[in-house]
Parts: structure tokens; C-alpha cells; sequence
């Protein structure tokens, strides 16, 4: 009978007991690896469609510009002299035009060429003064964002003809141009990659990939030698191996130009530190092993209290409390052990709060995206007001708009802060309320807000989006008396605002569409102002925030804002500046 000794007892206990330790390592290690990896793929994925949304967007303005400077009296009649009375008109129509095309240009992050090419009359009026801004030799068809090569510089390239298909046999009596260089595109994706991406690229297959300022070209070459036939028109992520590394490439299709966004992430870079300490621990463990077979008495009396605190450690980190330290270090070698223990909980929770900034960038570029769609186009008929009082010598009023559509532009072009007091908010719509009333007739307002909303912080250009909605919609089809009410109190810590309008109105089923479109819309496909504002309300205050949208009593619809006072407290010195004073008003 073969009898094991004490010595041999406790080397076997010892290592049952680093067996477990092993294994909790090894779980938790994995554990980790994989959060840190679906976070990586979430965020990464947020950013590239966000951007994507972004270039979607910009382009989508462009077209806009196309179709206004298409639809445009004075740009169709300057193609026709014979419809103006003499040289005088004709001059001065073509510098409406000029000034129209200069005004669209200077919109947007953009630089884009914008042209009138007057083909019976030979010459064009463009945005830009340089010769070579537009192709010398436009396409006989009409192009929607179709991509041009070329040494000088390639481009992407709209046209469109009037009158309708006549590009086709060279009949046309105008085309409107629009050109946006590559060289913009470039310093696009390098602003994105300055804002924390990875190596931003355009890619469309059997073309020339479109780079940032700064791109690792021979590493996208490598990885586009395996990408290139496994692209998904939905978008999406793979990965791929160059240099030695593995490498999540992310992509998604930019659908007005037919082109690929595409970025990636070096994911065996991202995680080197963790397998790093995966490899010490082991080794270090390793090392306890074998000492023990020597100091295997020394062991025991000295193992068991810190091995418990370890025990106790890993299960803390294997539950996400990656804050979790190794204290009252033992002398010997088990203070080595905690100092990796801790080297490594530290550097998991840094990687950790390292994707937890990424996600609070992302969700400050959405509040910036959503807050940018809010453009008032109501700027041409107010100037037309005022030349039309100027006309008719009618001074007060001329005046009276301009000052209601300066303080209303020097309000909303303050884009440094993100909050403003109620107070502030009611008086830029007073004065939006005003234009409108001397727009239109038969049109009254009434404000009546308990004073202790005033001095609440909200979202700035919250409410003038709903009012715009009520004028636009509600009063579309109705000629006569038009009434909007403003109203606000506090229901115990839930603070109201609505917005009623007397208009037609619609039924309740279409409401509770309207509601449900507002509620379960995806955060990056926001499609009107409405959206827009539920929203933001959401970002900044969470749950039991948001817009409602209900039956009024007025007879048109009613808009309710809601959220909790104290939910989120804005900063008084970014709230400074508004006179905290909004009476009630009835107009």
C-alpha cells in the first residue's frame, strides 16, 4: 500500500487550489474579452453610421440647393432674354441668380460648387469665381452624384436640365450644376478620424479608394484584398488579418452616392494588455506551483487567508466590479501576485471606461445631429414682407419685422450652449410669433406660463419646432381665424408645456400613429421636427420625458412637453443672458 506523506498532501492540496483559481481566471478573462469586444462593435458600428448619416445628409442639402435654384422664376427667366423688357432687367435678374447661388453655396460644413449653365446663351453663373470649377465638357444625361476621376481632381457631379430630358438631345435651355471636389471629401473623413476614429476610407469597388489626409494606405491595400468580395448592402463588420494583426473592419453603404464608408479597429492591439496578463498570471502561477513542491509547509501556513482574498477578488471582478483592489499585502510572494491581480483589474476597468467615454462622444454627437436639423425656412417671405413694406413706405412695419427676425436669428445661431432658461425660450417665440401674425391674417397668440417654470434650463430651440409644426400643419388648409395657445404648469415635480392649435386637427388614430413614429423611431433616422424634440427630451432627461401629442380643446392638436424638474439642472453661467421674464401675453 503506497502511502502519500504530508509534503505530498500538500502539494496535491495546493494544487487543487490553484486549479480554481485557473479557471475563475480564465472565465473572467474571457468574460471580459468578450464585453470589451460587443462594446467595441456597438460603438465602432454607432460611429461609422452616424458619420455615413452625416455625409447623407449633406448631400441630401445639396440636391435641396438643386431643386430650389431649378424651381427658381428668376433662374428659368434669365434663360428666356426675350421675356425680360430690356438689358436692365436682364442685369439685374442675373444678379438675383448670382446672389441666390452665392447665398446656397455658403450653407452647410461643405464647400460645393453651384452653377447655372445657360447653354443658349453661353455663359454660367457659379459659386465659385475659379475657371476650372466646373468640367469644361458636362454629361449629355442628367446625373445624380456620379463620380468622376480625374488627374486635376476628381469629383462627385449632379446635373440637371430644363426643360425635363432635354439633356438628351443637347436641347436644353439651362442646367443646374453642382459639383463637391474629392479634396472635400478628404478633409471630411480626416475631421472624423480627428474626433476619434480609427482610418476612415471611401471604398467602391473597381475604383480608387478615396483616403483621409492621413491614411495607413498599405495596410487598407491588405485589407481590402479580403473585403472587398464579402461586402453586405445592409452594412456590417468582418474580420480580417494583416500585418500580422487582426483587424475588425466596419462598413456601411452611403446609399446617395453608391459608395462604401469603411473603418477599422486593430482589435489585437485593443486587447494586447489583457493577454498580456493573462500570460503573467499564468506564468506567475506557474511559478507558485513549483515552489511549492519545495516550501510546501511554508505554503500552507501562509496560502490559505490570501488565497480567500483572492477568491473573493475574482468573484468581485467576474461580477463587473472592475474597481475591486488587493489590500493588506502579504509578505513573500503572494504581494507580487496582487500587484499583477491589481495591474490587471486596473487596466481591464481603464479599457472599460475607455469604451464608456467612447459611448458618451457618440451620444454628444447625436444631441449635436439632432440639434443641427432645427433650420426655420421661413427667412424668404419674411424679407419679402420687409421689401414690401419699404415699397409701400410702411416704416413701422418694416421695422417692426426686422427686429422680431434679427432677435430671432441672433437667438438660434448661438450653437455654444446646449441649455437655455424657459424664459429665454418663450421670448425667441414671441418674437417668431409676431412675424407670423403680420404674415398672416386673421392669426393670434396667447402665452400663459406659471412663473416658477421660467427659470427651468431646457434644450435650446425646443419649443420653436412644435409652434413651427402647429403654424405649418395646423393652419395649412384653414383661411380665416387661426388661434395658438401656449400654456405651462407644474404637476408636482413634472413640469407641462403644450402647445395648442385651433386648426383642422386630425383623429385620433392618426395621433396615435404620430405618438408611436415618435416613441420606437430609431435615434439615427430622425424624420421630422417632432421626432427631433422627443428626442432630445429623452437624452437630456431621461425617462418620463418627451413629447405628446393629444387632442385640443381649441379644435386642432395639442403638443405636450413633459419631464421632471430637477432631472437635469443646466448651468447658470451658460444660462446667462435672457431677462428670466416672459409675461403673459394675447395677441
Amino acid at each position: 500500500m503506497i502511502r502519500i506523506g504530508t509534503f505530498a498532501k500538500l502539494a496535491i492540496t495546493l494544487m487543487l487550489l490553484l486549479a480554481p483559481i485557473l479557471g475563475i481566471y480564465a472565465y473572467s478573462n474571457r468574460t471580459s474579452t468578450r464585453v470589451l469586444t460587443d462594446e467595441i462593435i456597438k460603438v465602432k458600428k454607432y460611429q461609422i453610421e452616424t458619420f455615413a448619416s452625416q455625409i447623407e445628409q449633406m448631400f441630401f442639402q445639396l440636391d435641396t440647393y438643386k431643386k430650389m435654384l431649378y424651381e427658381s422664376t428668376d433662374v428659368r427667366n434669365l434663360a428666356y432674354p426675350d421675356l425680360l423688357n430690356d438689358d436692365l432687367q436682364q442685369f439685374r435678374t442675373a444678379g438675383t441668380v448670382s446672389e441666390e447661388i452665392n447665398r446656397l453655396a455658403g450653407y452647410g460644413g461643405w464647400k460645393a460648387v453651384i452653377a447655372v449653365v445657360y447653354t443658349r446663351m453661353g455663359y454660367v453663373i457659379k459659386s465659385n469665381s475659379n475657371v476650372n470649377a466646373i468640367p469644361a465638357v458636362l454629361p449629355k444625361r442628367d446625373t445624380f452624384w456620379q463620380y468622376y476621376p480625374d488627374p486635376g481632381g476628381s469629383y462627385f457631379l449632379e446635373v440637371l436640365s430644363y426643360p425635363d430630358g432635354s439633356a438628351e438631345s443637347n436641347d436644353a435651355d439651362m442646367r443646374v450644376v453642382l459639383k463637391v471636389d474629392e479634396a472635400e471629401v478628404r478633409s471630411a473623413l480626416s475631421a472624423f478620424k480627428t474626433n476619434g476614429s480609427g482610418d476612415p476610407f471611401l471604398y467602391q469597388p473597381n475604383l480608387h479608394p478615396i483616403y483621409n489626409n492621413s491614411s495607413n494606405r498599405e495596410l487598407i491595400g491588405e485589407l481590402l484584398v479580403g473585403f472587398k468580395d464579402k461586402l453586405s448592402p445592409e452594412g456590417g463588420y468582418m474580420l480580417l488579418k494583416a500585418e500580422d494583426m487582426n483587424y475588425q473592419v466596419h462598413y456601411q453603404k452611403v446609399n446617395s452616392l453608391g459608395w462604401y464608408l469603411v473603418d477599422y479597429v486593430p482589435i489585437t492591439q485593443v486587447m494586447a494588455p489583457i493577454q498580456r496578463n493573462r500570460t503573467m498570471f499564468y506564468a506567475i502561477s506557474g511559478m507558485m506551483l513549483f515552489m511549492g513542491a519545495f516550501l510546501a509547509i511554508v505554503l500552507y501556513r501562509n496560502v490559505q487567508i490570501p488565497f480567500r482574498k483572492l477568491m473573493q477578488s475574482m468573484n468581485l471582478i467576474e461580477k463587473g466590479i472592475y474597481s475591486s483592489r488587493m489590500k493588506d499585502k502579504p509578505k513573500g510572494e503572494f504581494r507580487f501576485l496582487y500587484d499583477r491581480f491589481n495591474s490587471m483589474a486596473s487596466r481591464i476597468e481603464a479599457l472599460i471606461e475607455d469604451v464608456f467615454k467612447e459611448q458618451l462622444r457618440s451620444k454628444e454627437a447625436t444631441l449635436k445631429q439632432l440639434q443641427s436639423q432645427i433650420n426655420p425656412h421661413f427667412l424668404y417671405n419674411t424679407l419679402a414682407y420687409i421689401k414690401s413694406m419699404i415699397e409701400l413706405q410702411e416704416k413701422e412695419a418694416a421695422i417692426s419685422m426686422t427686429l422680431n427676425l434679427s432677435k430671432y436669428y441672433r437667438y438660434t445661431t448661438k450653437t455654444g450652449k446646449k441649455m437655455a432658461l424657459l424664459s429665454e425660450e418663450l421670448e425667441m417665440v414671441v418674437h417668431y410669433l409676431q412675424i407670423h401674425e403680420m404674415l398672416m391674417d386673421g392669426f393670434e397668440f396667447e402665452i400663459d406660463v406659471a412663473p416658477a417654470m421660467l427659470a427651468m434650463g431646457v434644450p435650446r430651440l425646443i419649443l420653436q419646432p412644435i409652434v413651427e409644426n402647429a403654424i405649418l400643419h395646423g393652419f395649412k388648409q384653414q383661411s380665416g381665424y387661426g388661434m395658438i395657445r401656449i400654456s405651462g404648469r407644474m404637476d408636482g415635480a413634472m413640469a407641462r408645456l403644450s402647445v395648442e392649435d385651433s386648426g383642422l386637427g386630425v383623429d385620433s388614430v392618426a395621433i396615435e400613429t404620430l405618438n408611436a413614429r415618435m416613441r420606437y423611431s430609431n435615434e439615427e433616422e430622425i424624420e421630422s421636427g417632432l421626432q427631433n424634440v422627443h428626442q432630445r427630451m429623452r437624452l437630456i432627461f431621461e425617462e418620463g420625458s418627451g413629447l405628446q401629442l393629444r387632442e385640443s380643446s381649441l379644435g386642432g392638436v395639442c403638443a405636450e412637453l413633459t419631464w421632471i424638474d430637477g432631472a437635469q439642472t443646466a448651468d447658470k453661467a451658460s444660462l446667462e443672458g435672457g431677462d428670466g421674464n416672459v409675461r403673459s401675453a394675447a395677441r
